[in-house]
């Protein structure tokens, strides 16, 4: 699999607009950014820096999430496109586009494993999805995978 990382002007402003339209959508979730223009701006200008970030968080865990993949016969998902935010939940994905989103975060000591787990779980989402299943469902078996040594000692080690 491929991940190309970006930000996108774009896609943070749609997810704004979700947060304030749909803010009802969030409040079941355990951390959530609002936005500010100030903290938008700030994001915005070190966006090269957050994408530089997540690439190389990438690069040190992408052969171990392959293999695990691989270990558990998860479809191989291409190449998949991450969106980097500043706002919003941790992470979502998109299944229609192949895409994830990690919203980055500020943690101090933990933003290697918290970021590595989001792009984990994320990626997991995209390749075990199935329409019918409600959101509860989706968490649960994702969970499943995630607490399994293969992707455990994958975070534990970021």
């Amino acid at each position: 699999m491929d991940i190309n990382f970006s930000y996108s002007l774009i896609a943070e402003n749609k997810e704004v607009l979700s947060l304030l339209f749909h803010g009802d959508r969030y409040t079941h979730l355990r951390s959530v950014v609002q936005p500010s223009v100030w903290h938008m701006i700030c994001f915005a200008i070190r966006a090269r820096n957050h994408v530089a970030r997540l690439k190389a968080i990438w690069s040190d865990i992408a052969e171990l999430v392959e293999q695990a993949f691989r270990e558990f016969g998860l479809k191989d998902l291409g190449i998949v496109s991450c969106y980097v935010h500043g706002v919003s939940c941790e992470g979502w994905f998109d299944v229609d586009r192949n895409a994830i989103h990690v919203r980055m975060t500020s943690i101090q000591g933990n933003e290697k494993r918290e970021l590595s787990w989001t792009i984990i779980h994320e990626l997991v989402h995209l390749a075990t999805y199935q329409p019918g299943l409600s959101y509860e469902q989706r968490e649960r078996m994702v969970d499943e995978y995630l607490n399994k040594p293969q992707f455990r000692k994958i975070v534990d080690h970021s």
